[in-house]
């Protein structure tokens, strides 16, 4: 992550499967990596009433890294990734997550 993107800007992960994440913070300010649930969106910015759609996140300090593990959705698609840091959204800090059902 850096100052208002994500890269890369788009992650294909096996549905329900555990995920490991290894990030790091390269800008100057506090970020955030959400997911969102499918179907939903946190719009032009993030409120407080999107918070019931988050499927998973982290928040990452300036300079900071993490390691972390989730368990993937098990539907797949499309599912949103923004940064709720105010002003982010709308600087296009969003990617994409993308499900998909391994064989």
């Amino acid at each position: 992550m850096t100052d208002f993107q994500f890269t890369p800007n788009e992650f294909i992960i096996p549905a329900g499967k555990e995920i490991s994440i290894n990030s790091a913070n390269n800008g100057g300010v506090i970020h955030n990596f959400v997911v969102m649930k499918f179907g939903t969106t946190a719009g032009d910015t993030f409120e407080n009433d999107d918070v019931v759609n988050i499927y998973w996140e982290v928040e990452i300090l300036p300079g900071g890294s993490i390691s972390d593990t989730f368990t993937a959705p098990t539907e797949s698609g499309e599912y949103q990734v923004v940064c709720r840091t105010p002003g982010h959204i709308e600087a296009g800090m969003i990617a994409k997550l993308i499900v998909v059902v391994s064989e």
